[in-house]
């Protein structure tokens, strides 16, 4: 590693506290409310979860009598750990002129704004960067596991360091299936009996009251001709809906609340990497051909383990919510680095209790 000496830029610790902190996580994704924010002290993580849905009754005995134990049972446990995340940029050697030339502009014209506001995010757009940067990063992976029920890596988008095995978070078998008839049949789907369908396997308090779905997914839903029938049953005024224009979540909803299914939570996520070319893909993070049934609005957690502080270092360094901001110069060559580290994986809860429907095929097939 390169010597980490005091930044170049006209950025102070208490500068860089304030940026950091101030930065919200996941303000704008959709991992955020569906994978919220975990500690763990550990890089060890392992989920185990009982039995869910109806309790189990006690028996009736004599007195002086004693009951038969019940057994334990498990859904099975998923482990892993935690994965290292990192993003970085830095100003080269003509950036940083270019900032030591504008600085005494401003300073010979202290009413030039423009050129004072240009030096400002010089001094901070690498931080902002980074900041999104990581959250980019959560948002891939825990939507990818919420609608697959893993963890896959692909070299395309999670990079050539990619080694580690496939954590499988074991989403019962019983639990994954397709559709009668796939959903963009307008005249013949019927999405709603679908979602019902899928709803009854899980009984008890654990029952599915969400459906999570890709936008794409939720208009071949409002586009059958099912639909519509079904929501204008409940509409003051159903002569008037004679298609899908007039559907809405709040309309398509309303009817779920009336029939005891889920909600639909209608999500639109995008991730956009950059390969070691600097050619950037922007692509669809939820699998659209998977709607995800969760008795809760949250899929689960994202679980992070801070990271350290190093000592001995002229380096400015920032603990955020879950991850580290540290801002470096080399002078040889002149460079200035803002680079953020974390150590978190996304993973899921209430997993007897999901449902993954694939709505292209009778069967789930992998959701593809």
């Amino acid at each position: 590693m390169p010597d980490m000496n005091q930044p170049l830029f006209d950025l102070d610790q208490p500068g860089m506290n304030a940026e950091v902190n101030s930065y919200i996580p996941g303000n704008g994704f959709t991992w955020a409310t569906l994978f919220p924010l975990k500690y763990t002290p550990k890089f060890d993580i392992k989920g185990i979860e009982g039995e869910d849905g109806l309790p189990i009754s006690a028996d009736r005995i004599a007195f002086n009598a004693r009951s038969k134990n019940k057994t334990r049972k498990t859904v099975g446990s998923w482990s892993g750990k935690l994965g290292k995340i990192s993003i970085s940029r830095q100003k080269d050697e003509l950036e940083i002129n270019e900032y030591k030339d504008l600085k005494v502009i401003a300073n010979a014209n202290s009413e030039d704004n423009a050129t004072a506001k240009y030096l400002v995010d010089m001094v901070y757009d690498d931080v902002e960067f980074v900041n999104n940067g990581m959250d980019m990063r959560v948002e891939i992976d825990a939507i990818r596991i919420g609608c697959s029920g893993k963890q896959v890596y692909d070299k395309a988008i999670d990079g050539n360091m990619v080694t580690e095995d496939v954590i499988d978070f074991k989403i019962p078998t019983a639990n994954k299936g397709g559709v009668a008839v796939k959903w963009s049949d307008a005249e013949n789907a019927d999405g709603i009996a679908d979602i019902a369908k899928m709803q009854s396997i899980i009984k008890g308090k654990k029952k599915p009251q969400y459906a999570i779905l890709e936008v794409k997914a939720f208009e071949q839903l409002l586009a059958q001709a099912r639909t519509i029938k079904r929501v204008a049953s409940i509409m003051l005024n159903a002569t008037n809906l004679a298609s899908s224009d007039v559907l809405d979540v709040t309309n398509v909803n309303a009817y779920m609340r009336k029939k005891g299914y889920p909600q639909f939570l209608v999500i639109d996520t995008w991730g956009n990497v950059e390969d070691d070319k600097g050619d950037e893909e922007t692509f669809k993070i939820w699998n659209e051909n998977v709607v995800t049934l969760s008795p809760v609005p949250q899929l689960g957690y994202t679980y992070y383990k801070p990271v350290p502080i190093v000592d001995g270092t002229a380096a400015l360094q920032t603990l955020g919510k879950y991850y580290k901001t540290t801002r470096y110069s080399t002078l040889n060559p002149m460079l200035e680095v803002t680079l953020a580290e974390a150590y978190v994986q996304p993973g899921l809860t209430n997993r007897r209790s999901l449902c993954l429907m694939n709505i292209t095929k009778t069967t789930w097939s992998d959701g593809k």
